[in-house]
């Protein structure tokens, strides 16, 4: 899927991501919070969109994710 979106992140980046949320590596956080910690989203200026990515978990995140975000 792709998007407009200016936020970009490496392909090879987010798989490795999923393999550490696989692997367990985020205990005690939801999908979204353990990926925005992961990229220190909290650097970027606009995070009204980001908000709602922070809180989400499951599919909703992953699905917030592939929406927010252009993988190169």
């Amino acid at each position: 899927m792709e998007n407009d979106s200016s936020l970009q992140i490496e392909r090879a980046a987010y798989e490795e991501f999923r393999c550490l949320w696989n692997l367990g590596n985020f205990e005690q956080q939801r999908l979204g919070q353990a990926f925005y910690n992961h990229f220190e989203l909290h650097k970027i200026t606009d995070q009204a969109a980001l908000r709602s990515l922070y809180e989400a978990d499951g599919e909703k995140a992953s699905s917030l994710i592939l929406r927010l975000f252009h993988l190169h």
